[in-house]
């Protein structure tokens, strides 16, 4: 995988000039959105280490299988790895826009240094690192905060990143299921996934 610096979210369908249009579901993904687009593919297509974090929100451990997986090519994702500087300075552009707090960036800043200092850094593996996943529309991180604090407190080069079409999963999750509520009850419907 790539390291990518994230582009400006201009909000524009298509994100620089001369570039391909982007995917209708990379839209609600608007911080790394050029980042992202490089690196669109399949979620099948993904290393294990990368989709598991995926399977396990939507599913019980038991049924995060490989028959699951053959159910889900089409599904689409783009897993990233973008510099630490720069996703904890589009973190701390996130946490001083969105606090709606009189807090100023430094402030914002300084707790998350301190966060840092406290955060156990040996809780992740050094190889195959489990990405944090970003969630749609105004959030972050749907998933990851824990991640992304021990990369940063180990001081690892890089974030991994990963997006996924949610709305794509879920549809393909439930399609053909019966419906009595032992199969239902199998799924756990992830905030992100919207009908």
């Amino acid at each position: 995988m790539h390291t990518f610096h994230p582009g400006p979210p201009d909000g524009s369908p298509v994100s620089r000039q001369g570039a391909s249009p982007v995917s209708s579901w990379l839209l609600s993904y608007p911080t790394f959105r050029d980042a992202l687009q490089r690196e669109e593919t399949d979620l099948v297509a993904l290393p294990s280490y990368a989709r598991l974090p995926v399977l396990v929100r939507m599913t019980e451990a038991a049924t995060a299988s490989s028959n699951l997986l053959t159910d889900l090519g089409g599904v689409r994702a783009s897993y990233i790895e973008l510099s630490t500087p720069c996703v904890a300075q589009v973190l701390r552009n996130h946490l001083s826009r969105g606090a709606n707090r009189s807090e100023s960036a430094d402030e914002v800043s300084d707790e998350l240094e301190t966060l840092r200092s406290i955060f156990p850094a040996a809780r992740v593996p050094l190889v195959a690192r489990p990405p944090c996943l970003l969630s749609p529309g105004a959030g972050f991180f749907l998933e990851g905060w824990a991640r992304f604090l021990a990369y940063w407190s180990r001081n690892d080069r890089t974030i991994p990143m990963l997006a996924v079409d949610w709305q794509s999963l879920y549809g393909r999750l439930t399609d053909g299921l019966p419906r009595s509520s032992s199969s239902v009850t199998r799924f756990q419907r992830s905030p992100a996934c919207i009908e």
